[in-house]
């Protein structure tokens, strides 16, 4: 073998040429996003900060739109052409006004000569401009998006173009895959999406919701039963994991399956076969995917560990609203476009544009922990019969405050919190999950945990004894059996005469 080391000793040292790349040494920068426009191509364009240098904030200012094209949102006949001049330095924006320039509002007052932001990751500052257009500042990560068209991502704050990526990169492998976020997100769209660039697309894609299973039913449900497994069983059923063979099955509120169906999803996981109840075990080919909501570690982890594990071979969390509110704009188009009315189903007039800049304002100061669906459902309670709507009624938040390190999730909420706000809310599921951070399935089982009675568990005379005690009055007897009164008179509508 020959000796090298005499002449690797000799070897001059050569100079190093390049460094390895690293995704870690993007550095946020400051942006300009256009929340709202009344030209919705122009939704979601952005315009960077560079440090150190002046940019003439004005209109001839060069935005760069979700197709990688320039566009220039603020040239605007009510938009000065010099607005004044914009300047980063020591993670703080400074604003400099030209005296004379049309207006900008921010946070419901008129701009001073010179407005310092101070720049936090995840928070934005939003500004109206001349009641024409809504843009957002705040620190960004400027990467390179996947294009590649996915129906159910909407947006392209920083985070959402990471999700892409991931989920481009996981769809690629044959892998489980663990979706997590607090609710509301969107977990199921990036199970779509999974599936969708997957291997397995041909294939069927599956979806259960865990929380909605009985914990009687759930084994049946998802490995199948032979027909007189157990009493009931006219018939057998395939289950869920042999529905989905060579396809996809996606578990939705993981978090809520039982111990005792973690430890026997976890051996179908590992050994890709399923007992079937009354039957003999059978080999499946199929992909996981799982969600959930609840805490994935430490002392209030909802699942086993090694369950956690086997499903998070890729991991993929879905960031909360409020860490993306320049995407809002885009969120609402995305809701608008099939509707007969909105802010570009047509030509506004000037105080039709203002409504609307007003309306966006209202929704980037607001924390959304609903986030996606939250969103969604105050986008359907404005009327759209009037080319002037109303501001929604939401309470504002601070754009400045630093966002909580992580998410309020439903492991977060003590049982004695969960009572008291079901209580409040009249025990009705659906207003209790417009009040706390938890899905209506969530509510569902953990009523049953802290042994919160049905409707369906009083008998009629129970019922009719409450409605006497209160003089008739079904909410009131509602309320004192610890039921909904839809739910009371869902099972005795003679009452709601």
């Amino acid at each position: 073998m020959a000796d090298y080391s005499k002449n690797l000793l000799e070897l001059k040292t050569r100079p190093q040429v390049a460094a390895p790349h690293s995704t870690y040494a993007a550095v946020p920068l400051p942006t300009l996003c256009v929340v709202y426009h009344p030209d919705a191509s122009m939704l979601g364009a952005r315009c960077v900060i560079a440090p150190d240098q002046a940019l003439a904030f004005g209109r001839e200012l060069e935005f760069t739109d979700v197709q990688g094209n320039s566009c220039f949102p603020l040239l605007d006949p009510f938009i000065s052409r010099e607005l004044g001049a914009l300047t980063y330095r020591a993670d703080q924006v400074v604003l400099s006004r030209r005296v004379g320039a049309s207006g900008i509002e921010y946070q419901g007052r008129s701009l001073a000569s010179e407005t310092r932001f101070d720049l936090i990751e995840g928070r934005w500052h939003i500004l109206n401009c001349s009641n024409r257009l809504v843009l957002s500042l705040g620190l960004d990560l400027h990467t390179q998006d996947d294009l590649a068209a996915m129906p159910s991502i909407v947006g392209r704050n920083a985070n959402v173009v990471a999700m892409r990526r991931a989920i481009r990169r996981a769809a690629a492998t044959d892998d489980d895959v663990l979706i997590t976020g607090p609710t509301g997100v969107g977990k199921e769209g990036v199970a779509n999406e999974l599936h969708r660039f997957s291997q397995r697309r041909a294939g069927p894609l599956v979806a259960v919701n865990m929380a909605a299973l009985p914990t009687e039913l759930a084994v049946s449900e998802l490995f199948g039963a032979e027909k007189g497994a157990f009493t009931g069983a006219n018939s057998a059923k395939s289950g869920y994991f042999r529905e989905a063979a060579g396809g996809t099955l996606f578990m939705d509120e993981i978090g809520d399956a039982s111990p005792e169906l973690q430890a026997q999803l976890l051996r179908a996981l590992q050994t890709r076969e399923v007992q079937v109840l009354g039957g003999p075990t059978q080999d499946v080919d199929l992909r996981v995917v799982a969600a959930t909501e609840q805490h994935t570690r430490g002392d209030q982890a909802s699942l086993r560990p090694a369950l956690f594990h086997r499903l998070a071979q890729q991991h993929i969390d879905v960031p909360p609203l409020h860490e993306r509110m320049d995407d809002i704009g885009l969120l609402a188009e995305h809701y608008f476009a099939d509707k007969r009315r909105g802010p570009w189903s047509g030509e506004l007039d000037d105080t039709g544009v203002a409504s609307w800049c007003q309306v966006f304002v209202a929704l980037t100061h607001y924390d959304w922990p609903g986030n996606v669906r939250e969103l969604f459902a105050v986008l359907g309670q404005i009327d759209l019969d009037t080319d002037y709507p109303a501001v929604p009624d939401l309470a504002p938040s601070d754009p400045v405050e630093a966002a909580p390190a992580t998410p309020v999730l439903a492991g977060d909420i003590s049982d004695d919190l969960f009572l008291q706000a079901l209580e409040a809310c009249d025990y009705e599921a659906a207003k209790l999950a417009q009040t706390l951070p938890i899905s209506r399935t969530s509510i569902y089982r953990r009523r049953e945990k802290l042994g919160v009675p049905k409707a369906s568990d009083y008998s009629a005379e129970e019922v009719a004894q409450a409605l006497s005690a209160h003089g008739g009055d079904v909410g009131a007897a509602a309320k004192a059996l610890r039921v909904s009164k839809a739910a009371l008179l869902r099972l005795y509508p003679e009452y709601g005469a």
